[in-house]
C-alpha cells in the first residue's frame, strides 16, 4: 500500500497473516467504547475517560475502539453542521488521542455511522436535502450514492486526517496512536440484493482515504454478512441477510482495505436469543468461519465488537467457551456498556 509507514505505525504483514509494529508481531486485545470525544468534551465527564483509559492500562489492553465523529444537532457534535467543525469538540479528540497515546494505547476510529446515532447517513442525507431544497427522503441507503453526501463526508476525512492534535502538535495522518480508519460503524444498503451499491462506495472512500493518509490501515466496519460471492459460507449468517447489500468476502478484497472487521451480537441476530447453547454454536461458527474466509482474502481479521446479555457470571463463562477456536482472532471488542 504505497510508502512503508514511519516508525511505530502498526501495518499488516506482507503474507497478509498479522499485524506488525518495526517489524515485530503486533497482537492485541482491546476495548469499545464509543463515546469518548463527546464526554472528554464536557470537562465535567472528562474524568469518566480517563477512567476508561486507566482501566484499559490495568487490564493489558492495548487497542481502544471509539467515535471520531459527531454529527448535526447532537450533544457536543464535531461536526454541527455540514463542512462546520467546533474547535472545542477537536481539542477533545485531540485530548483522547494523547492521553491514550501517554498510555500505550493505540485508537481504532471509526468515521461515520449506518445508524443515526450521532447523526450518522442520515444526517449526511439530511444535509445533501437541505443543500439541494428538496425534501428529506430519510433513506440512510441514499448516503452512498449522493454526490452532495460524499463532497461533505471527503471533505470531513481531509479535515479528520490533516488536523494537527494542539497537544501533541503532530498530525492525525501522521500518529502512531491511531492505528486504524474505519470508514463506517456496520455499513449495509438494505434492498440492494447486488451488494453493488455499498462495494462501490468501499472501494472509492478507501481509495481517497488512502490518497490522503497512506499509512494508517484501512478497514471497512463490517458487521461481518457474507453475501454471494462466498454461498459456501451464507449457512453461517445468523438469517437471511442477502437484503442488506453487505458480501463480507468482496468488501474486503479492495487493495485499499488493510484488514478484515466482524461483530458478533446473537442477542440481536439469533431467532431464539434466550437459547445459550445455540448462541455458543453460532459464535464459534461464525467466528471460525470468517478465519476461513479471511484466510483465503490473506487479510487478518479483528472481532471488533461484540456483547452478551446478561453481565456477570454467565457471561463471562459464555465468553470463556466461545473463546476455545481453532485459530485466535486479533482483537476482542467488548463493549462495555453491554
Amino acid at each position: 500500500m504505497g510508502d512503508q509507514p514511519p516508525p511505530d505505525f502498526v501495518r499488516v504483514a506482507s503474507d497478509g497473516s498479522r499485524f506488525e509494529v518495526n517489524g515485530a508481531p503486533f497482537y492485541f486485545s482491546g476495548a469499545n467504547c464509543y463515546y469518548m470525544m463527546t464526554r472528554a468534551a464536557d470537562p465535567n465527564l472528562r474524568h469518566e475517560v480517563t477512567e476508561v483509559l486507566d482501566a484499559m492500562r490495568s487490564a493489558d489492553l492495548t487497542v481502544l475502539r471509539t467515535w471520531a465523529f459527531c454529527d448535526g444537532p447532537e450533544w457536543n457534535a464535531l461536526q454541527p453542521e455540514a463542512g462546520v467543525f467546533d474547535e472545542r469538540v477537536f481539542a477533545a479528540l485531540d485530548w483522547v488521542i494523547a492521553e491514550a497515546g501517554a498510555r500505550g494505547i493505540r485508537l481504532s476510529l471509526p468515521l461515520v455511522n449506518y445508524w443515526p446515532a450521532y447523526g450518522g447517513s442520515p444526517q449526511y442525507v439530511r444535509w445533501s436535502c437541505q443543500r439541494r431544497g428538496v425534501e428529506d427522503s430519510g433513506n440512510p441507503e441514499a448516503f452512498y450514492g449522493d454526490h452532495c453526501c460524499q463532497d461533505i463526508f471527503q471533505n470531513f476525512l481531509v479535515t479528520i486526517t490533516s488536523r494537527v492534535n494542539t497537544i501533541t502538535n503532530t498530525a492525525y495522518r501522521d500518529d502512531p496512536t491511531i492505528i486504524a480508519w474505519e470508514l463506517m460503524n456496520e455499513p449495509r444498503c438494505n434492498g440492494d440484493f447486488s451488494a453493488s451499491k455499498l462495494q462501490a462506495w468501499i472501494e472509492q472512500t478507501a481509495e481517497f482515504l488512502k490518497s490522503i493518509d497512506p499509512h494508517h490501515l484501512v478497514t471497512v466496519g463490517s458487521e461481518g454478512f457474507f453475501g454471494s460471492s462466498t454461498p459456501e459460507f451464507l449457512q453461517d449468517n445468523p438469517y437471511d441477510t442477502l437484503t442488506l447489500g453487505c458480501d463480507f468476502a468482496r468488501n474486503h478484497v479492495p487493495e485499499h482495505i488493510d484488514f478484515c472487521s466482524i461483530h458478533l451480537w446473537p442477542d440481536s441476530w439469533l431467532p431464539d436469543p434466550d437459547s445459550e447453547e445455540a448462541a455458543l454454536r453460532f459464535a464459534r461458527r461464525w467466528i471460525n468461519a470468517h478465519i476461513d474466509c479471511c484466510s483465503q482474502l490473506a487479510k487478518p481479521l479483528v472481532l471488533a465488537e461484540f456483547g452478551k446479555k446478561p453481565a456477570g457470571a454467565p457471561r463471562a463463562a459464555f465468553y470463556q467457551k466461545v473463546d476455545t477456536l481453532k485459530h485466535a482472532p486479533m482483537i476482542l471488542g467488548a463493549d462495555p456498556d453491554l
